[in-house]
């Protein structure tokens, strides 16, 4: 009879099997990160209900939030995290031949999630107002 501790064990056999679980659970992070990013847009810039949900949609107006001199700014991060969005889609969801990314590329990624973060909340805080 098959058991958890049996699983675990087989799956500690396979080299690097920690690190690739370690990443799995990092690019997961992201895309939460990400989504809850995106949940702070201001939906009264919707015009129907059904793209009040398109995450794409929703990172855009995210820029309405940053003054106009940053824009560019927050325009090139978003475009950026957008394609981070689907990039961590097709790795969670199996459409791309290797497991996770490189480590560099996710190092990458999160490093432009934390700078789209950083911005947005630079332009939410009170002396910024």
């Amino acid at each position: 009879m098959w058991t958890p501790n049996q699983g675990r064990d087989e799956l500690s056999e396979i080299q690097g099997f920690d690190r690739i679980l370690s990443m799995k659970c990092e690019l997961i992070l992201l895309r939460m990160r990400l989504e809850a990013l995106a949940k702070t847009a201001d939906s009264s810039y919707f015009a129907n209900r059904s793209s009040r949900g398109s995450i794409s949609l929703r990172l855009w107006v995210l820029m309405l939030t940053v003054p106009e001199e940053r824009r560019p700014e927050a325009r090139r991060l978003i475009r950026y995290v957008q394609e981070i969005y689907h990039l961590t889609s097709a790795y969670l969801h199996g459409r791309r031949a290797a497991i996770v990314p490189p480590p560099a590329e996710l190092a990458a990624w999160t490093a432009g999630v934390d700078a789209l973060e950083r911005l947005v909340r630079a332009e939410e805080s009170p002396e910024h107002r």
